[in-house]
């Protein structure tokens, strides 16, 4: 009876520290979660404890989403419908339907971009070296002589950096001021930039 009693305090015990150990924070925060989100989803990286990333709908269509990590626990982090969950829990867009869709004209004048949005951009990290600011979608950096060559922004509003000229390749969408682009995997490879629309709330 007593070699019993000693088990089940054991199991108690290791039962309760699994329990626990989903919980991230600190060192323990996990720069690549688990899940098969990869699998449909580019760009990802993880931001003050959130999951950022861009996921493919069914549509083929590219939304920006992101999700908790510390809502996950054990669960695998998936890709539904263009939006990241994790068992019950469900992420949040970070852009209305159809963004990242592609170029089409989406990005002149009275397109439907943010016009009080703007942004500056610097050759080097920490808002230094030679700089461009811009307020309206630039589909090819090519001619500002700054084309892969961007390393920090500063931005008013939210703006979407894409690696390639037009609205392709991995595209990413930023809210605040990025003092290393290197933290984010873009470092001197951003080649076309724009507002992102406006979502009513």
């Amino acid at each position: 009876m007593f070699i019993e009693t000693l088990a089940a305090v054991a199991l108690m015990s290791a039962g309760g520290g699994q329990e626990r150990a989903p919980v991230m924070g600190g060192g323990q925060e996990r720069v690549a979660p688990r899940g098969d989100y990869r699998d449909s989803c580019s760009g990802e990286y993880v931001n003050r404890g959130r999951l950022y990333a861009d996921c493919r709908t069914r549509r083929g269509d590219i939304r920006g989403t992101s999700i908790e990590l510390s809502r996950c626990g054990n669960y695998e982090i998936r890709n539904n419908d263009g939006l990241l969950v994790c068992g019950p829990v469900r992420g949040d867009y970070e852009d209305r339907p159809g963004h990242g869709g592609g170029g089409g004209g989406q990005g002149g004048p009275g397109g439907g971009w943010g016009g009080r949005a703007s942004i500056t951009v610097y050759r080097d990290a920490d808002y230094r070296g030679a700089s461009y600011s811009f307020q309206d979608a630039i589909p090819n950096l090519a001619n500002s002589g700054l084309n892969d060559a961007i390393s920090s922004m500063r931005l008013r509003g939210e703006w979407e950096a894409c690696t390639d000229a037009y609205f392709r390749g991995n595209c990413r969408t930023f809210r605040d001021d990025v003092r290393n682009l290197q933290n984010w995997g873009m470092n001197d490879r951003i080649s076309s930039l724009r507002p992102v629309r406006r979502g009513g709330r």
